[in-house]
Order: structure tokens, then sequence, then C-alpha cells
């Protein structure tokens, strides 16, 4: 989130405003109190931008003008309204805003901050909207650009699911039901037989509930679904809303699950598991998997003269410089207190024991830690490869740990590997 906007002619309000959104999102707030002064500051600071919070009701403005300014400037834009006539309700919505609230709900601040979160969030999620009526796709796909959604399209089920093979990151579909070919809750159907619910949300929407297709959506996978001859725009959100939260959850479950807590890798479990599917699809492919097994070596050393703040920095240090060094398909994991294993797949035995030779120097030579003098503390690492692919991912971490040990024995701050035979 760049810069954020915030109108609003109560000084006792406004400063509250102003206050809770800087601390959230630690952003500078530019506060105007009239249109006429949103117009002089728009002009100067044109595009720096990105959301704003608006009072309906200004000295200069009574009737909402403010937002037609703001939103022309392709703002993302929240209002503020002490009167929720329907009148007035119909007329904030037809501006396409992103979300309204009552101002004198004692809620609202909180309300807004966690809509215009929510919204940073969405930039990073794709939808899928499908159905056969180029007018429903085109209002849906509204409603979710004005809330900063990536939208795709579809016609019909069978591109739906040829577009959700093709792009794997989509994380909510939203259907008609009736469609040629394939109506949206066989849609949900297939869809389900590829993609869990923890993984990726359906909503139906048919134009009415015919033959109870409401309970029919839910009972052929989808997790919720609206009626379009009904629906409001806040039903709409709320229910989008609640997919993507639910999904986002998840998601930080699983990564809890599955990642180291110090260093943020991924843990043993995770290494394993996810190691053997990389070892499968090596041996397919027939290209060269290599396990590598690092240690920080005198670690208990640093731990019992400095103490154990000094030490998680330290493997928080090797951490970060092992995610940095990373390819795209490697597998980078604490496995233990101070080791560390990745598996790398590619490239020549040449090429990896290098790439392992310049990790250890860079490691060497970079502070992992300032001590309380200031003085720099730097470790040093020994290094096992194995880079003879085996039907055993256990027998290549056996091999690359018994190197490991081999490079302490020799010395430590070293590599260890076997010796060449080809490339």
């Amino acid at each position: 989130m760049r810069q954020l906007l915030l109108v609003e002619d109560s000084n006792m309000f406004g400063r509250l405003a102003k206050s809770k959104i800087e601390k959230a999102f630690d952003i500078p707030v530019f506060w105007t109190k009239t249109l006429a002064e949103t117009e002089k500051l728009l002009t100067m600071a044109k595009g720096n931008f990105s959301m704003a919070l608006l009072d309906f009701n200004l000295p200069d403005a009574p009737n909402g003008e403010v937002i037609d300014r703001v939103i022309a400037e392709g703002i993302t834009t929240f209002v503020f309204t002490a009167d929720l006539t329907d009148e007035v309700r119909n007329l904030v919505w037809s501006k396409k805003v992103a979300d309204y609230i009552l101002k004198e709900d004692p809620n609202s601040l909180d309300y807004i901050i966690a809509a215009m979160r929510q919204i940073d969030e969405n930039q990073e999620s794709l939808v899928l909207v499908v159905g056969d009526s180029t007018e429903y796709r085109s209002m849906v796909s509204e409603l979710l650009y004005i809330r900063k959604f990536r939208v795709l399209t579809a016609p019909d089920g069978k591109s739906a699911l040829e577009i959700l093979d093709q792009y794997r990151e989509i994380k909510l579909v939203i259907t008609d039901f009736t469609m040629p070919g394939m109506d949206g809750c066989t849609l949900c159907q297939k869809i389900r037989e590829k993609y869990k619910q923890d993984h990726l949300a359906i909503i139906g929407f048919p134009t009415k509930n015919e033959g109870n297709v409401g309970a029919r959506f839910i009972k052929s996978g989808a997790n919720d679904f609206i009626l379009q001859q009904s629906f409001l725009v806040e039903e709409f959100y709320c229910r989008v809303n609640h997919c993507m939260e639910t999904l986002n959850l998840i998601g930080k479950i699983r990564e809890g699950a599955i990642r180291d807590f110090l260093t943020g890798l991924h843990n043993r479990r995770y290494f394993f598991d996810a190691g053997n599917d990389l070892l499968r699809r090596c041996q397919k492919g027939q290209e060269r998997l290599s396990c590598i097994m690092l240690d920080i070596d005198f670690f208990k050393k640093v731990n019992d003269t400095y103490g154990h703040d000094v030490g998680d920095l330290v493997i928080r240090s090797i951490a970060r410089m092992l995610r940095e060094d990373a390819g795209n398909r490697d597998i980078v994991a604490r496995i233990g207190g101070e080791e560390f294993c990745i598996l790398t797949p590619g490239g020549t035995r040449r090429d990896v024991i290098a790439r392992c030779e310049n990790l250890r120097r860079r490691i060497a030579k970079t502070p992992a830690a300032l001590l309380q003098d200031k003085m720099p503390l730097l470790v040093t690492t020994s290094i096992g490869v194995c880079t003879e692919m085996d039907d055993s991912l256990e027998l290549m971490i056996k091999i690359a740990d018994e190197r490991l040990y081999k490079a302490k024995a020799g010395g430590r701050n070293r590599v260890e590997s076997q010796p060449p035979s080809q490339h």
C-alpha cells in the first residue's frame, strides 16, 4: 500500500482515523477536510494514493461529490456515512466504492482497517468467473476488480477446467448454473476431483433457486452460493471475503506445520515428504538430484560463550544465506539444531561442488551476528555432498551426512564429496 488519503471534516474523528491507520499500516495518511482541499492535494500528489477513506457529507460537498473526484483518480475508495438510508446506500454503491461503513459504529475503524488489509491481499489472488452470459461475467468481474482481485473468465465448464489446469494459482471459482454442455453443479464435481476445499473455493451464483439449486451446489462441492435475483453487493463481498479468509487461514496453518519457527525454512517433516516427491520426479525425468548436508562448526561453543540469543542470530543468518543461494526448485530445510539439508536438482557434479565451495566461503566471511561491543561474529560451516542419486532419499542423506562428519574430522570449514569420476 502506498500513501492513503483521508477526507473528514470532524477534527476528533479525523485525528483518530489518521492515528489508527498510520499505526496499522506504517504509511503516511494525508488528511483534508473539504472537497476544495482534496482537489488541491490530488492535483499536487497525482498517482501517489492507493486508497482513500472519505466522509460522505462535507461542508462543500454534502451529497458524496468527493467520491466521484477521488474515484476518477483510480483510487480504491472507502466511505464513511452517518446516513444509511436505502437512497444513500444505493448512491454509494453506484459510485463503485470498495465498501462503506456507518460512522457511528464503534467498530467502524477496525472494520475499515481489516477491509483495507484484505484488499492488499486480494491483489495476489486470482479468481475465475464462469458463465455463458457476457453480461453476467462483466458484472461479477467488475465487482471483483473494485476489490482489486485478478480475474479470469470462462464461457462454459469445459473452458473453465482448461483454465484451471493452466493457472494453478486460482483460489476462487464463481460459477453460474445454467451453461451449455455442463451445468455449474457438474463443474463443481469435476473441480473437486482435482482440488480440495482447503486449496480452492467455489461459489455457486445461480440466477434463481429453481429445484433447490443452492443445495445442489453445496452437495456438489461448492463452499457457498448466492442467488443472482436477490443478492446485495454487501452479501456478495461478504461471501467472497469469507471464502478467501478461510483459504488464507488454512494456508497459514499449513505453512506453520511445515516451517521451522526460528528460520522460516522448511522443517524435517516437509523435507522428507517433498524430498521423496522431488526424487521421483528427477528419476522420471532422468535428472540428477544432489543432497547437501551443512553444519555450523563449533556451534555449542557459540552458545556457551555468547548465549542462546546470539546462537539464534547465527542460525538465522546461515538460513538467510541458504535461502538466498537456493534455486527455484531446491528444497532447503533445517533438520536439526545447527544442521541444514538441501536437495538440488539438475547441474553436473562439478557444478554442485563448486556451488558448495562458494557458499562455504561466503558464510565464512559474512558476519553472522554483532556482539555487544559491535564486533562481528564469524562462523564457519562443514558441508557433505552426495551427488549419486539413489532410489532411497534416506540413503542419499546418510551418504551426505557421512561426508559431513568426514569434513569435520578433516579440519572443518571444508566441503567433502566423493572423488570425481564423471561429470
